[in-house]
């Protein structure tokens, strides 16, 4: 048998002709800076084609491949595993994604000599009739809603923003009714101050005559507090944003209907089973096993108890089998997928791994490396990684660059690479300076509240295991602290199918304006949005055609009439600087800039935030959905550049990029500092600690995030 993969001739997306072999029972290992095409290579080619060969044998429902390649040989069933979370699904949990629920289900069935369907969560009968069976509901959250800063008179209640002279009125005539000092912050008030304003309902109405825009209105009525959720104002209706998750009071996150709590197992119904942290989950496997002796039982221990040692081996002991799938960061959906692959009896699989060692303590990554060396033994491993510790062990390297976007592609020598990366790169670091004690006791998910110290008007990195609380961190607590405060997440960016760099850099409709401008018509003339007299009949302004519903496999295909623009053919013969939208929409960030110099210079400035965090090889016409993990956090923080908010959380920028990347994306958030703004990351770049002033190691004490 041979010992390699071999795939001929790839050119899939910006792959330029390339030919590679893989070692197979080996690790190999992808390298290369961010858009270079690693995931074009890994993911649309060489997953695309295992994965096609092997439903070609059985499925009915098989498209034509996306990938171009001349030849391949000696092709292996492929797994690939990418990092990230895409699954909305509420309903989707650990224990319904990997199977865990049915082997509840079939233990407590058998023990118990009940009905299978019983312990089931998608039969009405069973669930929670107040939360139908999520086991949450969502609810206005005091934690988002309160600035615990502000004076009373200055209304701390950040829903109460819009008409704000009538809640500034209406606030401290109750204030007086209930003997509250106005002039006192939220933090400073006692414990039933502070549950009248939030709960509260004054003895009698109050008449306000408040200023809306131009001019002034009346409304007369009662005080309600915003946890009542009676609104004083017809319009009032607060943002998603003030809205948190809250544990359902009645199941209180079991999902089952409180009948299903007098059936126990060695002390615990399926509800509270569904709950207990792996690492507590495995001595209740231990009971049940000492305690009962069922051979109907055997496959189902047998299953939960190899899923949740090898949940704890990964550090996911803090997981349990009914968290949402939607909650999990990319990270963690990705180790319990290899969980799944290292339990299965499965073997000579080529599996693809997407950045695996992202996200991790150095004590982590060295617990996932471990495993997977183990895994090349039983399979051959495809990586995209940049960390070193693979370096020596691959057998087979490949890297792509130069550079990323249409220039990239090729197969670049990778000592060369390797040794660019260890260039050291001079950076003042700031000392400390003044510290901001941040202080917060509320109750938020499994926690009780924080202490922790930050650099004001520094860079601050924060660092801990898998679990601790680093994005609960700076997503639920910092913004009861900071009132001028934006928090960029890891997640994929947002959209829809029209969504493109030049829509998120918001150049799109000046561009369009600058056409219709230039040869006086309307601007619906040259727009590709739906319905504009401009977007492409045939795929109507997407620049894609979808083959397949819903319901099926999709096939999206570019446009040939519109060559993925989404603008009709009829406005090709309208030309600035001999090029048409068409073209302008195919140029790169760094050919822009050229193009629109002496034309607009606010696209100019917008198109060089994106070059400066070495994005310029991108197309403007480039969908959003299609980035790369790297872009998308760069596109993310050129939002952060622009933004007025004093304070900024950024979860993970550094994942996915390469040393001369994270270089520039410290010297962009740099320029932020000297803006007087503070910024704090969370990130497990090791290499990146040194341009930080101040770097957190954060923990859990009873409850309480802070440092260690």
């Amino acid at each position: 048998m041979k010992r390699v993969v071999s795939v001929c001739g790839i050119q899939t997306n910006n792959l330029k002709n390339i030919d590679i072999e893989l070692e197979k029972n080996a690790i190999n290992l992808i390298i290369g800076p961010s858009g270079s095409g690693k995931s074009s290579l890994a993911y649309d080619t060489i997953a695309q084609i295992g994965m096609h060969e092997l439903s070609a044998m059985y499925s009915d429902g098989v498209n034509e491949p996306k990938y171009k390649v001349e030849s391949f040989s000696n092709m292996l069933v492929t797994i690939p595993v990418k990092q990230t979370n895409s699954n909305n699904n509420v309903r989707s949990t650990i224990g319904t994604y990997f199977s865990l629920n049915s082997c509840l289900g079939k233990i407590f069935s058998c023990i118990l000599n009940l009905p299978y369907d019983y312990f089931v969560l998608n039969k009405t009968d069973n669930v929670c009739p107040a939360c139908l069976g999520i086991g949450y509901n969502k609810s206005l959250d005091a934690n988002k809603i309160i600035d615990y800063d502000k004076q009373i008179c200055d209304v701390p209640i950040r829903c109460w923003k819009k008409n704000k002279d009538f809640y500034r009125q209406i606030i401290k005539l109750y204030c007086e009714e209930c003997g509250i000092d106005v002039t006192k912050k939220y933090r400073q008030l006692s414990e039933k101050q502070r549950y009248a304003i939030l709960y509260g309902k004054s003895n009698k109405k109050y008449k306000i005559k408040y200023k809306v825009a131009n001019h002034m209105s009346t409304r007369t009525t009662y005080y309600y507090g915003p946890m009542t959720e009676i609104p004083m104002l017809k319009t009032f209706s607060p943002s998603a944003n003030f809205f948190s998750e809250l544990k359902c009071d009645k199941c209180a996150g079991e999902k089952f209907e409180s009948g299903h709590r007098k059936n126990v197992l060695c002390g615990y119904s399926i509800g509270e089973v569904m709950l207990m942290p792996f690492s507590q989950l495995n001595d209740w496997i231990k009971d049940i096993k000492k305690k009962y002796r069922s051979a109907g039982i055997n496959f189902s221990i047998t299953q939960l108890e190899v899923f949740s040692n090898k949940a704890c081996e990964l550090n996911l002991g803090y997981l349990f089998i009914n968290r949402n799938i939607p909650s999990l960061s990319g990270g963690e959906l990705q180790r319990l997928r290899l969980i799944q692959i290292f339990s299965s009896q499965l073997s000579d699989l080529l599996i693809v791994l997407d950045e695996p060692l992202a996200g991790l303590s150095t004590y982590e990554k060295s617990i996932v490396y471990n495993n997977i060396v183990s895994l090349s033994k039983k399979h051959t491993l495809l990586i995209v990684d940049h960390h070193e510790i693979f370096f020596d062990i691959a057998k087979r390297i490949y890297t792509l660059g130069p550079v990323g976007g249409k220039n990239g592609g090729k197969l670049i020598n990778t000592q060369k690479y390797i040794e660019s990366q260890r260039i050291f790169h001079e950076n003042e670091v700031l000392p400390i300076g003044n510290v901001l004690n941040i202080e917060i006791s509320s109750n938020v998910y499994n926690y009780v509240g924080i202490s922790i110290k930050i650099a004001e008007s520094r860079l601050n990195v924060i660092s801990g295991c898998s679990g601790v609380g680093k994005s609960t961190l700076l997503r639920e607590y910092l913004p009861q602290f900071f009132d001028n405060y934006l928090y960029i997440d890891q997640k994929p960016m947002g959209g829809n199918v029209r969504s493109t760099v030049a829509t998120d850099l918001d150049i799109s409709n000046r561009i369009i304006q600058l056409f219709a401008k230039e040869f006086k018509q309307d601007k619906s003339f040259f727009s590709n949005i739906n319905r504009g007299d401009g977007a492409c009949k045939t795929c109507l302004g997407t620049g894609q055609i979808v083959y397949g519903s819903q319901s099926q496999t999709q096939l999206f295909l570019q446009c040939k009439d519109c060559l993925g623009t989404g603008f009709d053919r009829k406005l090709m013969k309208y030309k600035m600087k001999d090029k048409c939208i068409q073209d302008i929409w195919h140029m790169t960030i760094d050919e822009s800039i050229i193009f629109f110099k002496d034309i607009d210079k606010k696209i100019v400035e917008k198109l060089l935030r994106a070059q400066q965090l070495m994005l310029g090889y991108l197309e403007i016409g480039e969908k959003t959905s299609e980035l790369s993990g790297g872009e998308n956090i760069r596109m993310k923080l050129i939002k952060a550049i622009t933004s007025d908010n004093k304070v900024i959380g950024i979860d993970e920028p550094f994942k996915g990029l390469n040393q001369e990347e994270v270089y520039m994306v410290v010297q962009s958030l740099d320029k932020l500092v000297s803006q007087g703004k503070t910024i704090i990351v969370v990130d497990h770049e090791d290499s990146s600690y040194k341009y930080f002033s101040k770097h957190i190691e954060l923990t859990c004490q009873n409850g309480i995030l802070c440092e260690k």
